[in-house]
């Protein structure tokens, strides 16, 4: 975390004295962990246990991805022409998605136009502050870069949904939150790459972005647990759209 911020301090810094630009950009995030942890968040039980309520089951619980958002400011300080430093802070999170479907909930997606089984679902969620120091190459109007980020942990919780009406269109997912049922690592480390690409618009250039990362140490760190969860790292793909400012010469 320190090594982050010392980084991060340096290179606004050097942006003093050279060219520099500013990326704004919102976008969303898909994230995995790299192992299935439904037994450690006991969504197997869960599972059965709803059986055992009288639920028909048509699906065994499977593993999916997690949607999250990403919020960032970020900075490409260039050492020439084509040669850049990134930095900058953004909000991101991640974490991971189990379900099983129920045929005895029809539940209508995307306005109405398809009706699905519904899905009973766990959503482990990690919010972090995180904090890049890349290289990077301009190729073009496109820009790729590398490095680590340092993620700090803001907050860790359990998201489980469940249906209210009584069927067709009347029929609403609702969400519980538990917060702190996992320790989170307060400080994870990710190797990351990615590319943006800028779309000259008036006075400004529209930025494309993608970025992938992988934690180099685990993401949980629960006292005396049992299973995978301490081993667990984190995949995580962000999409970003936004702004970009020039300053320097």
């Amino acid at each position: 975390m320190r090594f982050g911020a010392a980084i991060f301090l340096f290179l606004i810094g050097l942006s003093v004295f050279a060219q520099v630009k500013f990326h704004g950009q919102v976008g969303m995030t898909i994230s995995t962990f790299d192992r299935d942890l439904m037994e450690e968040y006991g969504f197997i039980e869960y599972r059965q246990a709803r059986i055992d309520d009288g639920i028909n089951a048509s699906s065994e619980a499977k593993n999916s991805v997690r949607p999250g958002a990403v919020v960032s400011i970020e900075m490409d300080v260039y050492l020439n022409d084509n040669t850049f430093l990134k930095t900058g802070v953004k909000y991101t999170n991640g974490g991971d998605s189990y379900f099983f479907k129920t045929p005895d909930i029809q539940y209508q997606r995307y306005y109405g136009l398809i009706t699905t089984d519904a899905r009973f679902k766990y959503r482990p969620r990690l919010d972090y502050i995180a904090i890049p120091v890349n290289y990077g190459k301009k190729l073009g109007d496109f820009t790729i870069y590398g490095g680590l980020t340092t993620h700090i942990n803001m907050a860790t919780a359990l998201r489980a949904n469940y249906f209210e009406g009584s069927g067709g269109n009347t029929v609403r997912e609702r969400w519980d939150r538990e917060d702190d049922l996992v320790k989170a690592t307060k400080t994870v480390f990710f190797f990351n790459i990615g590319a943006n690409y800028l779309i000259p618009a008036f006075d400004m250039d529209n930025v494309v972005s993608l970025n992938i990362g992988y934690s180099l140490n685990p993401v949980y760190d629960q006292p005396n647990a049992e299973g995978q969860i301490n081993s667990a790292r984190l995949w995580t793909i962000e999409i970003g759209y936004g702004i970009t400012l020039s300053t320097g010469d």
